[in-house]
């Protein structure tokens, strides 16, 4: 198994530590405008990455193909010692997985299907991604795996003259559900047209599944042992077992679920578990790979990343009651955002802009779509306030929410909102 890498590995002398990488992801993508297949690309990206080590000095090379050889030993030997090193684990077993759908096969054979499940009463765009990952690893501790797997993701909006809606979705899965889902979902905010003026000020806000995917993407990365070494993070001076939350809210890493972007090692060679990050509102643990962990005196998690550790899947448990109870009384719903930017990392300082749409409730009732509201406050505010859960979960993952998130409607009590 894994024998051209095997052969790149046996290459590299002189080295204390090594490791080589593969990633190969081939991407159909489906592109929708106005409610029809407007182009299909078929993508075959395939790198390599090099991981090579002499003491604490190292070099990560990123090879597209196999070209000329590379003298690293002399790259190396040029670099300063840096104060974090990766470390591989030792860990000389072998693992194998895959998991590939063949319904999501067939419908690269003809991503027509597609539009078969759109019915819309609206002009939709979207992108839908049909890919099929594989994720192969060899090390000189011993390690050989390869991970493969097939993922759909995707997301439309539906345009109503100048009012919009927006959803989006993923699985390991290919289901013409799915499609037709996200395309009713987008319609529905889509339809509400009345215009409704908000003042700057505090308000009881509820997020949807592709809002908590983007801000708790932001928190997951975070929660990376490295974010916190380095100062840029809200939990930089937080020990686990302390509470950082409502005890409503438990986020956790799940790279062992059948979710898209599980694998079953890291790039240490570390074999994946699923972990709390917050539980009942405590912190539980950093993500961790091994270089990181020794600094903070723990053990890896199976996070890494060369040198930078990051979440794989999120889930946010669900809470007790229907998403329509989280609007029962007047309420501002943001189903989607762009552009949040950090102001201050450590206290969590952001803002973001509402998009696709903003909806203002009154008494339990839409009454309007309030455009160019802004959040403008912090994620340790929005940990605090979390006041409840739906019971209802989506699985989101689209281009500003990257990290595959399964989760419910949330209700944030006294959420500072501005003007965009």
């Amino acid at each position: 198994m894994n024998e051209e890498l095997l052969s790149l590995l046996d290459s590299l002398k002189g080295f204390d530590e090594k490791a080589v990488l593969k990633q190969r992801v081939q991407n159909t993508v489906v592109k929708v405008v106005e409610s029809k297949v407007a182009t299909v690309q078929n993508l075959d990206d395939e790198v390599y990455y090099v991981l090579v080590k002499k003491g604490r000095k190292y070099l990560v090379a990123t090879l597209r193909g196999r070209g000329e050889e590379v003298d690293y030993s002399r790259l190396v030997d040029a670099l300063e010692e840096p104060k974090i090193s990766p470390k591989l684990t030792d860990n000389a077993k072998e693992y194998k997985f895959e998991k590939v759908d063949h319904a999501m096969e067939k419908v690269k054979e003809d991503p027509q299907k597609v539009i078969d499940s759109i019915d819309s009463k609206y002009p939709v765009y979207g992108i839908v991604n049909l890919i099929k990952r594989e994720v192969s690893l060899v090390t000189s501790k011993g390690f050989n795996g390869t991970d493969v797997r097939s993922t759909v993701d995707g997301y439309f909006r539906a345009f109503n003259g100048e009012f919009s809606g927006q959803w989006s979705f993923a699985s390991t899965t290919y289901s013409d559900k799915l499609v037709r889902e996200a395309v009713e979902t987008a319609s529905d905010f889509a339809s509400i047209t009345n215009k409704v003026s908000v003042d700057d000020g505090r308000y009881d806000v509820v997020l949807s599944p592709m809002v908590m995917g983007n801000l708790f993407g932001y928190l997951a990365d975070m929660a990376s042992g490295l974010s916190i070494v380095m100062g840029e993070s809200i939990f930089y001076d937080v020990k686990p077992g302390t509470k950082v939350a409502s005890e409503k809210l438990t986020l956790l890493d799940t790279p062992k679920q059948d979710r898209p972007t599980s694998v079953g090692f890291d790039w240490e060679g570390t074999f994946t578990r699923d972990k709390a990050i917050i539980e009942g509102g405590v912190f539980k643990t950093p993500l961790l790979n091994n270089e990181v962990a020794e600094l903070l005196g723990m053990e890896s998690t199976g996070n890494a990343g060369w040198v930078y550790p990051r979440a794989w899947n999120l889930e946010v448990k669900e809470g007790k009651v229907e998403m329509e109870d989280l609007l029962a009384g007047n309420a501002i719903l943001f189903n989607n955002n762009w552009y949040t930017r950090f102001q201050n990392y450590v206290e969590g300082q952001f803002s973001t802009v509402g998009r696709d749409a903003v909806v203002v409730y009154r008494e339990g009732k839409p009454v309007g779509v309030s455009p160019r509201l802004r959040i403008a406050d912090s994620l340790k505010n929005l940990l605090r306030n979390l006041e409840e859960l739906s019971r209802e979960r989506y699985l989101v993952k689209w281009w500003d929410a990257p990290t595959p998130t399964l989760t419910p409607y949330a209700l944030f009590k006294g959420v500072k909102l501005t003007r965009a």
